[in-house]
């Protein structure tokens, strides 16, 4: 599939509203950032699925850690038959009085697809960074 400008700025758009979304503690906007089966893995526990699930897990995030901060750069998206694939490098952390605390670093791996015409996630699997062997 050949991806548009405008397909490529609304999978932009996706990527910030998941980030906007779970940092602001809008759980029912984050899980519409995916397919209604959609998963998310986040590299510990198990997957979570589906709509009200995703939900679940966004109201969950900032009450175990208040004041984290998502953020992607380096987004590359490529079109298939079927939808997209998304690739990026992700960074979260949260301010503290003593400063910044990095939470996480490492890459989201993405399947999408489009619903009634918008772009959500199908599979959103996050690979953490590990440190190099010392």
């Amino acid at each position: 599939m050949y991806l548009t400008h405008e397909d490529r700025v609304a999978i932009e758009e996706l990527y910030a509203a998941y980030n906007f979304a779970i940092d602001d503690e809008r759980p029912d906007e984050f899980a519409a950032c995916f397919t209604p089966d959609g998963v998310l893995d986040v590299g510990y526990g198990d997957p979570v699925q589906g709509t009200e699930a995703l939900s679940a897990f966004a109201a969950g995030t900032n009450q175990m850690m208040p004041g984290m901060r998502h953020t992607v750069s380096n987004l590359i998206v490529t079109g298939h038959d079927d939808g997209a694939t998304g690739k990026a490098y992700l960074y979260t952390y949260r301010a503290t009085a003593e400063g910044h605390q990095t939470i996480v670093t490492g890459r989201y791996h993405d399947t999408l697809r489009r619903v009634d015409g918008l772009w959500k996630f199908a599979d959103r699997r996050m690979v953490p960074d590990t440190a190099p062997d010392a």
